[in-house]
């Protein structure tokens, strides 16, 4: 199963492969600077479905290629339990950091690598 590339060479590889076969580079670590956009407050969610909406979404953008993530949580519960979550898994390394908004404080960004 090939579906992604290798960022320093080129290199067609398996999403599962953690370095490059061609030129060894840590694939997991690659990024073209983008940073993904999601809205995981604003369609009546609840709050277990907001936070399973941004880990099958944080899930997805660490496979990709995008450095970032910007979640949108609005300004209530959700936001808050969002924190809480994100704290863990900065704890346990599956992000690198995470800080709301300056100017928007219903976004969290999110650094992914």
């Amino acid at each position: 199963m090939v579906d992604r590339a290798c960022l320093d060479c080129g290199m067609r590889v398996a999403a599962t492969m953690q370095h490059c076969p061609k030129c060894d580079n840590d694939l997991s670590t690659q990024h073209d600077g983008s940073t993904i956009t999601v809205d995981i407050a604003h369609q009546g969610e609840r709050v277990s479905e907001a936070l399973r909406k941004m880990q099958r979404e944080v899930d997805l953008a660490r496979r990709g290629v995008a450095m970032r993530i910007r979640i949108i949580v609005g300004s209530g519960l959700i936001r808050e339990e969002v924190m809480f979550v994100l704290r863990d898994l900065e704890y346990r390394g599956e992000i690198k950091s995470f800080d709301l908004e300056q100017k928007n404080p219903g976004a969290v960004l999110i650094n992914l690598k």
